[in-house]
């Protein structure tokens, strides 16, 4: 990651850990305005996906897109082996119906995207559960064991397609690189640099109000302080 982004970063773990203080809590958190609290934690899920996406790079795993072909390459993979198996099964018990709703080929798989892919999936998962108590179900290589993977390959790819509204917002920002991802998380901060001026009336609220915009502040270890923009009120 590029040493700007990081000093961004770092500000904005420093503006969330500030929120999160003991003391400061009680200050805002379910207190009015109440949208405060909501887009705080909008952030700090932001946040948390740009952290893990740059361990991932770090550690040579690749970037979000990376990810998600990934994960979606091991479900269209694990879906294709157990969907023939079952299929065949089914076929040869004369239920040709059942096994034409699975039968797919390795490129028809392929070009099944997000939603549809985990339908077709979640129905083999279904047909594999209906016929794997049966007593030649194992010959078929239709086993419990082989299930189980494929539900965790479905529920590594669900984590992806269905992730919550922010998470998902981050993500698909971070497929174009952490520029983009930045952007997005900078543009929560100054919602929240619009709100927390209102929990400055008190003494303790005064406070935290200073050591926000102290907080706010890109920090880099060489040169001098970079303010984030805009800045507070």
């Amino acid at each position: 990651m590029e040493a700007i982004l990081d000093r961004r970063l770092k500000a904005f773990n420093r503006s969330l850990d500030l929120l999160a203080k003991q003391e400061n809590r009680p200050l805002w958190e379910n207190v009015s305005p109440l949208i405060f609290t909501a887009k705080y934690g909008e952030a700090a899920t932001m946040v948390q996906a740009i952290e893990d996406a740059a361990k991932k790079q770090e550690a040579g795993l690749g970037g979000v897109a990376e990810q998600k072909d990934r994960e979606e390459t091991e479900l269209e993979d694990a879906d294709f082996i157990l969907a023939q198996a079952i299929a065949l099964l089914l076929a040869d018990k004369g239920r040709e119906a059942e096994a034409g709703e699975i039968d797919l080929t390795k490129s028809e798989w392929q070009g099944l995207r997000d939603q549809q892919l985990l339908t077709k999936s979640k129905l083999v998962i279904e047909r594999a559960e209906s016929v794997v108590a049966e007593p030649d179900a194992a010959a078929y290589g239709i086993t419990a064991a082989a299930i189980a993977a494929l539900e965790a390959e479905y529920a590594d790819y669900d984590a992806i397609i269905n992730a919550p509204g922010v998470a998902l917002s981050i993500r698909k920002a971070l497929t174009k690189g952490f520029r983009p991802a930045f952007n997005l998380v900078e543009k929560k901060f100054r919602q929240l640099d619009s709100l927390i001026i209102q929990f400055g009336a008190t003494p303790a609220g005064a406070q935290m109000l200073a050591e926000w915009k102290d907080a706010r502040i890109q920090k880099g270890s060489n040169g001098p302080d970079e303010p984030a923009v805009p800045h507070v009120p």
